[in-house]
């Protein structure tokens, strides 16, 4: 069943707004909101009664979009903290922020001078002060702030909040100590949030994260108030009770951490204190068990989740298959081949018509010994005398026959014999040679596919390092919008290149939904990525993504027919995830025949490239389809540039084509020889060439028509409109006028048809 994204009209146009697109406009202000409330918890934590490194260490270490509302978060708790008061340390500690604030807008992704400028900042202010009469305490306290922020900021670099590890280890560290430092009576919000955090992780069966996240938490919570202690210590027994006895089912879970809360609590504390920290504890698990069991499903433990491992196995497994069927279908071609080349030959030549004259008609003649024993050179003679007016007319008149022959006593019957025989040797020869081209056709049809089998093998057997946090991230945004994928896996090739691929059950995107994925998926990936490619296939949707490269190109073509609107040369222009592609196709003669043979090449090309083929094998793909198309003569030339966008690396490939123009550095030159086209042999006869371009290089593939004329002012007139920057749409028609004026006056007329690329900064 397909999927939308969102509500459309019939006309395309959205009535309602796409999940997605609200998605992407509400998550950059929750992002900085949340910064916000981060930075709040690290202004308010106070560590040991007298340390304040948090707010500071999170303004060093958030990204670049929170790092400010963090500072402006941390401002606010410093303030509250104190109720109003403006103290010395807290004075010091603005500043600091400021500093860091100030630092990192004028230096970004720096860390170490926003580090000097916040620490540098907290230390000097508080060894001015120190100088005068608030005494030494404040110039210590103040530079182990700085030592910590500093460690902080460092960890959170290093170590992104986002994902699970240290970065989100401190972060909760700082929400931990600022709630542990609340207390209403018995209640304590520190340990109820502590609580329901390790209590869901030990329901989604994340065992170390449970107890690292334990560890931590429970030494923030002694940190912010030492009488929180024994609940420390009854959290971790409890969390290590749950990842023992019941990881992953919520119900045991809840029951072994219960049991082990309680036993580590009251081994520390009397009953009669244990009460308030067991009610706070209490409160947690009731949180966590009104959250819905979707949110605590549990999840695999990263060396068990299967997307590092079983990934790059399915690769290797499916190039292995790949391979062998290669090599399956070209043993397959080679065997024909043999097979054909062992067969006995039989020499159906002219004198097998004679021998079927002398079986069907001689045989029972009673002068057979005479003309075929006694005069039998004559005889010979006569018969190969009727050859050439078998081969002209296909049969013979008794008014016709040689002087050799004239003697046979039946004249009118030796005419028809050898009118029938003639006949059937020459079905028998057609016969022979409509087998030898299918063969041929057969043959090269499984070599050539072999080969396309071989490429995609190797392709997947380099599939690239993968990347399971960013896979794993891109996986929950697609759960997040309502489509959970059925396979998703990050990825960078040799060149460092990100893709992602990422397979859901088969659903419909706009173009406006497509390009929001992408920047959705290129944040995560922290890469920018270009709109991904929709592959449809047996209910099952792929989108593939691709960094973007630092190329684009831009296209451009004109065409005008030779007589009336039909033209036989066709043009292909488009883009594949990682190269640019432009055919120029053009049919033999002019009218609806070449332009059925021009376009028949080019849409079978690009199909082919598309699908992964190279040029070599989708030109001898196209050789066959245009050889069996019918029983006329049918041929084409192709015209092929692909240029890779990531290097401007160009292939060119010709097969029969006229000569194309290259613009590099502002100087023009010609590439191509004259070859045959497609259609016409059995193999193609084709001419590869490799160059390399760069951005304001052109690439100029015409018809022979357009070169009726020479080729001399075609180069000039390129090379005149790449030095005024001209769009290559512009150029085309330019080119095709000209060439069409030129045609007019030499009384040539041919079809004429130009195709320009040129290639831009991407950006």
């Amino acid at each position: 069943m397909t999927e939308r994204m969102g509500v459309l009209s019939s006309d395309g146009r959205c009535l309602q707004p796409s999940p997605l697109a609200a998605r992407a406009m509400l998550r950059p202000a929750a992002r900085r909101l949340a910064a916000v409330g981060i930075g709040f918890a690290g202004g308010w934590a106070v560590l040991y009664g007298a340390l304040m490194p948090f707010g500071l260490g999170l303004t060093l270490g958030m990204a670049e979009d929170c790092f400010a509302p963090c500072a402006a978060g941390a401002a606010l708790g410093l303030l509250l903290h104190g109720l109003g008061a403006l103290s010395l340390r807290s004075l010091c500690q603005l500043c600091a922020l400021g500093a860091a604030v100030a630092a990192r807008w004028l230096l970004p992704q720096r860390f170490v001078p926003a580090a000097l400028a916040g620490c540098g900042t907290l230390t000097g202010m508080a060894l001015c002060f120190a100088l005068g009469s608030s005494g030494a305490d404040l110039l210590l306290y103040s530079a182990a702030d700085a030592l910590l922020a500093a460690g902080i900021g460092f960890g959170l670099r290093k170590f992104a909040p986002e994902r699970p590890g240290m970065g989100t280890l401190l972060v909760g560290a700082a929400v931990a100590a600022a709630l542990g430092s609340v207390r209403w009576g018995w209640f304590s919000p520190g340990v109820l949030a502590c609580a329901a955090a390790e209590l869901a992780l030990c329901c989604r069966a994340q065992k170390l994260a449970a107890l690292s996240g334990s560890a931590v938490l429970g030494a923030a919570l002694c940190a912010a108030d030492p009488a929180l202690a024994p609940a420390a210590a009854g959290l971790g027994c409890a969390t290590a009770a749950a990842v023992v006895l019941a990881p992953g089912r919520r119900v045991e879970t809840l029951a072994a951490y219960a049991g082990g809360c309680v036993s580590g609590v009251l081994c520390v504390q009397p009953p009669g204190n244990a009460f308030g920290l067991l009610f706070s504890a209490c409160g947690g698990m009731a949180v966590v068990c009104l959250l819905p069991g979707g949110w605590l499903a549990p999840v695999a433990e990263p060396s068990q989740s299967g997307e590092n491992a079983p990934a790059p196995a399915r690769s290797a497994a499916a190039s292995t298959r790949l391979e062998a069927v290669a090599q399956s279908l070209s043993s397959l071609a080679e065997t024909v081949n043999a097979v054909y080349e062992g067969l006995p030959r039989r020499r159906e030549g002219f004198r097998w018509v004679i021998d079927n004259v002398h079986d069907t008609l001689c045989f029972n003649c009673g002068r057979r010994e005479t003309c075929w024993k006694q005069e039998y050179t004559a005889t010979m003679a006569g018969m190969e005398a009727l050859r050439p007016l078998l081969e002209q007319n296909g049969s013979v008149e008794a008014a016709q026959l040689p002087g050799e022959l004239s003697r046979c006593i039946h004249p009118a019957a030796l005419c028809a014999a050898a009118g029938r025989s003639f006949a059937l040797y020459r079905s028998r020869k057609e016969a022979r040679i409509h087998s030898e081209a299918m063969r041929t056709a057969l043959t090269e049809q499984y070599s050539a596919v072999a080969e396309a089998l071989g490429v995609l093998s190797e392709q997947l057997g380099r599939p690239g390092d993968p990347e399971p946090y960013k896979s794993s991230r891109v996986a929950e945004f697609f759960t997040g919008l309502g489509a959970p994928p059925q396979e998703c896996a990050v990825t960078l090739d040799d060149l460092g290149r990100t893709h992602a691929a990422v397979t859901l059950p088969r659903t419909r995107f706009t173009p406006q939904e497509l390009a929001a994925l992408a920047g959705e998926v290129g944040h995560i990936c922290r890469r920018t990525l270009e709109v991904p490619q929709v592959l449809s296939c047996k209910g099952m949707t792929t989108l593939l993504f691709s960094e973007r490269p630092a190329l684009r190109a831009v296209f451009g073509a004109a065409s005008a027919a030779a007589r009336g609107e039909v033209s036989g040369d066709a043009v292909q222009q488009f883009c594949s995830p990682t190269a640019a592609q432009m055919i120029l196709c053009d049919g033999m003669g002019t009218g609806r025949p070449a332009a059925v043979d021009g376009n028949l090449a080019a849409e079978l090309t690009a199909r082919l490239l598309k699908a992964g083929f190279t040029a070599e094998l989708a030109a001898r793909l196209v050789n066959v389809a245009l050889a069996l198309k019918s029983e006329d003569e049918s041929g084409a030339t192709l015209d092929l540039i692909s240029v890779d966008l990531y290097t401007g690396t160009a292939r060119l490939f010709k097969a029969g084509a006229a000569p194309g123009f290259l613009v590099h550095g502002g100087r023009v030159r010609a590439v191509g020889e004259a070859t045959l086209p497609m259609g016409v042999l059995g193999g193609v006869n084709g001419q590869s060439r490799v160059v390399h371009l760069t951005a304001g290089d052109y690439a100029v593939l015409v018809s022979d028509g357009l070169l009726v004329d020479g080729a001399g002012w075609v180069a000039k007139q390129v090379e005149l409109s790449a030095a005024a920057g001209d769009a290559p749409e512009k150029l085309a028609e330019t080119l095709v006028q000209t060439a069409r004026i030129r045609a007019q006056k030499t009384g040539r007329p041919d079809d004429i048809t130009a195709a320009v690329l040129r290639l831009e900064k991407s950006g």
